[in-house]
């Protein structure tokens, strides 16, 4: 079941097959439970979340069109039932949340130079700059910044229903955004060092 694409291993659900469903599932759990946790910022909440978008699948599954969009589309019942939450939860800025074990794609964005300064940080510190810093962004490019350890930037048009273009510049000026903030922090706290 492993070598199977997303898409035939829906049509294999479709046709009763519960091992594909479990694949399905594998495949999914990590980047799908960290990007719900990033956004909604509370463990159990996304461990529920979680479920709820697999629920959802398995519905609906007869009514999917195999079109090679099943990440997407994943993706995007995750990103709805989670705004359905932060709105219910009145919890709307939590799109400025980091997991808790930081993320490789975010620490990219930082300016050269500032590794060797961060390495004499500990974990807990450079995470919590970051954290900072992505919660100053304005909501579309948090999104972006977020979504994109998940997703390529034609799957997260797809998902926003924003041109590709306009993803790559929320996606650009975030990350600039992020390395001045960075860079002052670095700043700061190389003064201290």
């Amino acid at each position: 079941m492993m070598d199977k694409t997303d898409d035939e291993l829906v049509l294999l659900f479709n046709k009763g097959s519960n091992e594909a469903f479990e694949q399905l599932v594998f495949r999914y759990k990590n980047s799908l439970y960290q990007y719900i946790l990033s956004m909604a910022h509370d463990e159990g909440a996304a461990g529920d979340l979680f479920q709820e978008v697999f629920l959802s699948f398995f519905r609906h599954a007869a009514k999917y069109e195999a079109k090679g969009k099943f990440k997407s589309w994943l993706f995007l019942t995750a990103r709805n039932k989670v705004l359905n939450y932060l709105r219910d939860e009145k919890k709307i800025t939590s799109l400025d949340q980091t997991d808790e074990e930081g993320n490789a794609f975010l620490h990219d964005t930082l300016p050269d130079g500032a590794v060797p300064l961060l390495d004499s940080l500990s974990g807990r510190e450079t995470e919590e700059y970051i954290r900072q810093a992505a919660q100053q962004l304005p909501p579309r490019q948090r999104e972006v910044i977020y979504l994109r350890q998940y997703l390529s930037f034609k799957e997260m048009a797809e998902l926003l229903g924003r041109p590709l273009g306009t993803v790559l510049a929320d996606c650009h000026r975030g990350i600039q955004k992020m390395q001045k903030m960075l860079q002052a922090q670095l700043d700061a706290q190389g003064e201290n060092i």
